[in-house]
């Protein structure tokens, strides 16, 4: 049976899409129940965009499952991480890559800014949790910043927080985190610092649960340590 018929059964912007049929084909249609819809559909985009990097470099790492695993566990509790990650594991059995673009180009139509860049964010965080992130990996990263409109500056910025990590104390870190030059006057540093808290602040995102705000979060403080450590060295 073709994936392609379940597209546009029953109603939401995630069943009008590749998300609502891979949803229909390999999960259920009977999935969503008890929350808002469109947030649990951005929560399946993860599982399915993390499979395809997961196994962009032709290999399944125990690290990176467990990566996911661990997240959702963190994030929604036990019982519903259980649940998500055997869709996950489904998932990891699939060939989902004709589907990248297509799903990435509904996020993009249904989903704001601030909600997709922290798909980046996670997504390096797959990548990252075996200490290498493989150049496939980041390729593919890269194509879906691409197709999800995210620019090369906050791409980079994002990429930063899980490379160059020689030092905590890295300077050259913190100046990639908010996207400027290590040559940056003090009013510099100050605006980008403030063009980036308000992109990446929790209150930001839309059309996602409250459990994914945690994941904003945590890149929120990444943004305001690197301001706090450059303004040190500086004075």
């Amino acid at each position: 049976m073709s994936i392609n018929k379940w597209i546009g059964i029953g109603a939401g912007w995630f069943l009008g899409g590749p998300i609502g049929a891979i949803i229909g084909y390999y999960i259920g249609k009977n999935f969503f129940q008890g929350k808002n819809d469109n947030a649990q559909a951005y929560e399946v985009s993860l599982l399915i965009l993390s499979s395809l990097v997961i196994k962009s470099d032709g290999k399944i790492i125990k690290e990176e499952l467990e990566y996911v695993k661990n997240f959702f566990t963190n994030t929604f509790g036990v019982n519903k991480a259980n649940q998500y990650f055997k869709i996950f594991n489904n998932l990891n059995k699939q060939s989902l890559s004709s589907q990248l673009r297509p799903i990435c180009k509904q996020l993009n139509k249904y989903i704001n800014h601030s909600s997709r860049l922290q798909i980046i964010h996670f997504l390096f965080g797959v990548s990252a949790s075996d200490n290498e992130i493989h150049i496939s990996e980041k390729i593919l990263i890269e194509k879906i910043a691409t197709y999800l409109n995210i620019s090369k500056y906050d791409f980079e910025s994002i990429q930063s927080m899980f490379v160059d990590n020689r030092s905590d104390n890295s300077l050259e870190k913190y100046y990639k985190i908010l996207g400027v030059n290590n040559s940056a006057s003090i009013d510099e540093v100050k605006k980008a610092y403030r063009k980036m808290a308000m992109k990446y602040h929790p209150d930001k995102l839309q059309g996602v649960s409250s459990d994914i705000v945690k994941l904003a979060e945590e890149k929120f403080q990444l943004v305001q340590d690197a301001y706090e450590n450059i303004m040190k060295s500086i004075k």
